[in-house]
């Protein structure tokens, strides 16, 4: 797995942190320098918690204890230095286009290498495997996420892939009611907790069939319901009002996938892409 720093831990986990997790997190986000020459106490003292609370955030970024979490972030900050990315505050109606422009390309930029860091590469592999073996495939998401979904769907039919997603949210579950072993469900939601695509995996899983997820990192209704689990990142609130970062961080998993399960068909999939693109070729002005 590729180094995944306490930072991006902490800002991916936050709304499944308790009032004391969060101020141990912010303080730690506000005072990454100070952090490393403080004990599990002085650091529980510092924040109005206690040396245990400190501990059990630290377990519960998937460290060992406040020692590990210090190693990370020691970690963080050498990555940074090497490669220091500016950090940008929320747009605001002042800015100018080109500020604009900067602004979320580098927002995207960062979605993209923050859901580099959370990709499990056992994971990806096991999914690539279970959708390329599935009878079926099918696809579940809503909003933003349902035109990933929509992109996915696109991908795989190129490839003759037996694959469905439905707009209407009850033919979603529908679907999912019919499913049988052998299938594969795909949910896809940035927060994890959309109920509309817990229940859709609820049913899959109960017909016997491999379900995988597409959500931000950490404990989730939907995460916790999947057979498997593929992360992005948490992006700033101010850009998931558009579902901005979130949209470009689901795209890239499902591009990864995609390419994966292409190379490992080539030989068979390699004249289905060429013949659908020199069908959609002939529909273009010359």
């Amino acid at each position: 797995m590729i180094f995944l720093g306490a930072i991006v831990r902490i800002k991916s986990l936050k709304y499944d942190f308790t009032d004391s997790e969060s101020k141990i997190g912010q303080y730690i986000m506000d005072n990454t320098d100070e952090v490393y020459n403080l004990t599990a106490l002085e650091l529980g003292n510092l924040t109005g918690t206690s040396a245990a609370s400190v501990i059990r955030f630290s377990k519960k970024l998937g460290y060992s204890g406040f020692q590990e979490l210090k190693i990370s972030l020691a970690k963080d900050r050498d990555n940074e230095s090497s490669k220091r990315n500016k950090i940008y505050e929320a747009i605001s109606i002042e800015d100018s286009t080109d500020s604009i422009m900067e602004k979320i390309a580098m927002e995207n930029i960062n979605a993209i290498r923050n859901t580099l860091k959370l990709l499990d590469r056992d994971s990806l592999d096991k999914a690539v495997e279970l959708i390329d073996n599935g009878n079926r495939i099918f696809l579940f998401g809503i909003g933003s996420s349902f035109l990933v979904a929509r992109d996915f769907q696109y991908k795989l039919a190129r490839i003759n892939m037996p694959v469905f997603l439905y707009e209407d949210l009850h033919l979603q579950l529908v679907s999912a009611s019919n499913m049988k072993k052998g299938d594969v469900a795909i949910g896809i939601s940035h927060s994890g907790k959309t109920k509309e695509i817990y229940m859709a995996l609820e049913l899959a899983k109960e017909a016997g069939c491999d379900t995988i997820s597409i959500s931000r990192y950490g404990d989730s209704p939907v995460s916790k319901v999947a057979s498997l689990n593929l992360y992005t990142a948490e992006v700033e609130e101010y850009l998931r009002m558009g579902a901005i970062a979130s949209r470009i961080a689901q795209l890239t998993v499902i591009d990864i996938l995609f390419t994966s399960i292409v190379k490992k068909n080539y030989d068979r999939i390699s004249p289905c892409i060429t013949n659908t693109g020199e069908l959609i070729n002939t529909l273009k002005f010359k």
